[in-house]
């Protein structure tokens, strides 16, 4: 009788040991992965504010294809503001889509010259805190040198098209 009852409570330690918290996350954490893939697409910047308190409301939606995630759209949003060298600082949030649905999401930031209507470089960081799917407990890092192309501005917003590389790695 008292090695049945110690065979059983062996199992029913096993079997809350591998069902544990602590055991959990491990497991769906998954490998680290690279990222590559490039992204292209349109972004606007609202400048109507720039004279009252040097801030700038950033807007991008972009395409592409990246390991991992196959053909995907991301979409960012923030606010970014002049620094006292003449560059932009800004950080949002942003969400990757999937070839499949299944989303990435994170915060980014954004650092580059201020806005002009000459082509220059942006270099976006995005952390990756997230997501649907098969990314619902995704972290990592992407990066990014966007070439940004102004094509247009109205008087308050400037909308630019920009392409480039993305890099990193994420783990799902």
């Amino acid at each position: 009788m008292f090695v049945r009852k110690a065979i059983t409570l062996t199992g029913i330690a096993v079997a809350v040991a591998a069902l544990s918290p602590a055991s959990a996350p491990a497991a769906a954490r998954g490998a680290d992965r690279p990222v590559k893939g490039s992204l292209s697409g349109m972004d606007s910047i609202d400048v109507s504010r720039l004279p009252i308190d040097q801030t700038l409301a950033i807007e991008a939606d972009v395409s592409g294809v990246i390991s991992h995630l196959g053909r995907t759209t991301a979409h960012l949003e923030g606010h970014g503001a002049l620094t006292p060298q003449g560059t932009v600082a800004a950080n949002g949030t942003g969400t990757l889509v999937a070839a499949n649905g299944d989303r990435l999401t994170g915060t980014f930031t954004l650092a580059g010259p201020a806005p002009s209507f000459g082509v220059h470089e942006v270099r976006i960081v995005m952390t990756i805190i997230g997501g649907t799917g098969r990314f619902a407990d995704a972290t990592g890092t992407l990066r990014s040198a966007q070439q940004v192309t102004p094509t247009s501005f109205d008087g308050v917003t400037l909308h630019q098209a920009s392409e480039g590389p993305v890099s990193g790695r994420i783990r799902y």
